[in-house]
């Protein structure tokens, strides 16, 4: 059987690998020069390529997921990864790295059991057209008709690479809306005294009054707006329910002294008042200068020590849009959950759909590397599974 998976990405090259240790005749097209362009670059060069404590929450809803999560367990996850000689560790978080430290130490793993294995991997490879033809798959490449037994679409998502999705392969109606996710978000009127400044806050978003999540960690402000794991996390709300299509009267609220209750922190500004401190050294020891300028500019009366706590406490941003696909980790939205066959996560016309291009998008911490790789093991019998981890 001849078989092409097109894209080089995790989930690619983990459909790849296990078909070759399988002796299948396997054959990787991908766009860019190299294969694993996009795990190279993830976790900041070190690849977070997977989360001990992945579970559907911290996914969108999705039917695809929950089979996936059931079938293919964190501990097979690491067999597979010590298969290709890829060894981790989980911090206190339980996101999971290569002893190596280094993202592109874990594509050469790929890379290598590929070539031991045999398979044929192109590189600047453009994949234009594939039509079913009495049981088998005509497909352009560069421009040069091949013919396969079976398709793989494994290229990813718009993130990064907005033009990635293959319309001419796959219909554009099968997929729903897709929008920027992981991503830093634009703020209406946002101080620019601000821009780079980084601080451990807790971050809430508001739908009018409804709170739709809170997370704790390290916000970046930028002169546009805001940034950091926290503020991406949220982001993936935004952008799921833009694939569903609602909108919302988003804000922003950000608790600048989380260790700090209101009442606390009043406090002490009230015994800096009473010692008639001057205004703009009432946060002194507690907040950056310029945070506390900000702070102090949003309220008039520098001596309402329970107005200024408050808005230390809750500082509000007015959420103006989500930055584009280029500053997006991920892409919320992809292939509809009806089109897809969960059983084998094959469409239609029998082309199996792994990773990012279908509709589900999870948060920070490696679970999307994790689902990645875990959709194409998926697709296996687990005996073919096991013959993959065997070969060492």
């Amino acid at each position: 059987m001849k078989i092409l998976v097109i894209g080089g990405g995790m989930s690619g090259l983990t459909y790849a690998v296990v078909c070759a240790k399988n002796g299948l005749d396997v054959t990787v097209a991908e766009r860019n020069n190299r294969v694993g362009k996009k795990i190279a670059m993830s976790g900041n060069g070190k690849c977070n390529v997977g989360n001990a404590n992945v579970n559907a929450g911290c996914f969108n809803k999705s039917n695809i997921v929950k089979n996936v999560l059931d079938e293919i367990s964190v501990s097979e996850y690491v067999k597979f990864l010590e298969s290709l000689g890829v060894y981790t560790y989980a911090d206190g978080e339980g996101r999971m790295y290569p002893l190596s430290d280094s993202a592109s130490n874990v594509v050469d793993c790929f890379r290598y059991q590929l070539f031991k294995y045999g398979a044929t991997v192109l590189c600047d490879a453009e994949v234009t057209s594939c039509k079913r033809v009495n049981g088998t798959y005509e497909v352009k490449i560069n421009g040069v008709k091949y013919v396969f037994d079976k398709v793989v679409l494994a290229c990813g998502s718009n993130s990064q690479s907005p033009d990635s999705v293959p319309f001419g392969i796959v219909s554009q109606n099968i997929f729903t809306d897709r929008v920027p996710s992981l991503v830093p978000v634009k703020i209406h009127n946002m101080e620019g005294i601000l821009n780079g400044i980084r601080v451990k806050a807790e971050v809430s978003l508001y739908d009018g009054a409804l709170c739709l999540g809170k997370q704790s960690g390290e916000v970046l402000f930028k002169d546009y707006g805001l940034s950091g794991i926290c503020v991406f996390n949220l982001s993936s709300v935004i952008a799921r329910r833009e694939v569903a299509r609602k909108r919302g009267d988003y804000y922003f609220t950000v608790d600048l002294v989380p260790k700090l209750s209101e009442w606390d922190l009043g406090e002490i500004l009230y015994k800096r008042v009473k010692s008639r401190a001057d205004s703009d050294k009432l946060f002194y020891g507690i907040l950056h200068n310029k945070l506390a300028e900000c702070v102090l500019k949003r309220c008039e009366d520098k001596t309402d020590v329970s107005k200024l706590s408050h808005i230390a406490k809750h500082m509000r941003f007015d959420f103006l849009k989500l930055l584009d696909f280029s500053m997006s980790q991920v892409t919320a939205g992809g292939i509809d959950e009806k089109y897809v066959n969960l059983s084998d996560l094959t469409l239609p016309d029998g082309i199996v759909a792994l990773g990012e291009i279908l509709n589900v998008d999870g948060v920070c911490g490696g679970n999307n590397l994790y689902f990645a790789a875990a959709s194409a093991l998926y697709t296996f019998s687990k005996a073919e599974r096991e013959k993959a981890y065997a070969k060492i």
